[in-house]
């Protein structure tokens, strides 16, 4: 009844409308301003017939594991919602003036780990947008220009996953947040809090390097729309064939 007062116009008829009206009043409007323009690009392909083979892979090799990815990654956002959401809004309109925030939950040991988890889970599931990018430029979806998909999937680091797309706008701007010091630094528990600042070390043996306790809550909410949004994309490409 509360959602009809305040959003008459909500007509939710199928899973896929539960889970887009889910995160768009979560991480409305970034959300949309990701998701939106890789969505009509799916249209346009779709429109041409030239989707049905990357759809055919997709289903086969990606579907499963990067659902699994989604879920885990969302879960541990939930669960430390009360941490994270304390800066969420500045991520959700795309204002960056956080170092001077001063958040009230400093739980550090609860959420030091997520940014190299989300940051695993994002650049893994770029495969997508990767072989989208090959359409753009009018090759076929596993026809990279310097190497083959399975050569992209198995072989490139995650720090490099975006460079096939980085120079088509609607894609690169998943890869805007990514920080692979920081995501060192995270994924190996090289990480610590000192008071407002946060301190890490890439890879563990690196130069000491430092950011303020809230820049950091706010990269790892950034990094959380994004890898939803991408969630939101994969989500529109199996409704065209469902």
């Amino acid at each position: 009844e509360k959602r009809k007062k305040y959003k008459p116009e909500i007509k939710l008829k199928t899973t896929n409308d539960v889970v887009y009206e889910f995160f768009d009043s979560i991480f409305y409007p970034k959300i949309n301003e990701l998701a939106n323009p890789v969505k009509s690009l799916i249209d346009n392909i779709f429109i041409n017939k030239e989707l049905d083979d990357f759809y055919k892979f997709y289903e086969v090799n990606l579907k499963e594991e990067n659902l699994g990815r989604y879920i885990s990654i969302f879960n541990i956002f939930f669960r430390y919602r009360d941490q994270l959401g304390q800066l969420l809004g500045y991520s959700r309109i795309s204002s960056d003036d956080v170092d001077k925030r001063v958040v009230g939950s400093k739980n550090f040991d609860e959420i030091k780990l997520f940014y190299g988890k989300v940051y695993e889970a994002l650049t893994s599931n770029f495969v997508i947008l990767a072989c989208l990018n090959n359409f753009i430029h009018n090759r076929k979806y596993d026809q990279f220009l310097k190497m083959s998909l399975n050569k992209y999937i198995k072989d490139v680091e995650k720090a490099k996953k975006h460079n096939p797309f980085k120079d088509t706008k609607e894609l690169s701007a998943f890869a805007n947040n990514l920080d692979s010091s920081l995501r060192n630094g995270s994924h190996h528990a090289s990480i610590w809090r000192e008071g407002e600042i946060v301190m890490y070390r890439s890879g563990g043996t690196g130069a000491r390097r430092e950011m303020s306790f809230s820049k950091y809550m706010h990269l790892c909410n950034k990094l959380t729309i994004s890898l939803a949004a991408l969630f939101l994309v994969e989500q529109h490409l199996q409704r065209k064939y469902s």
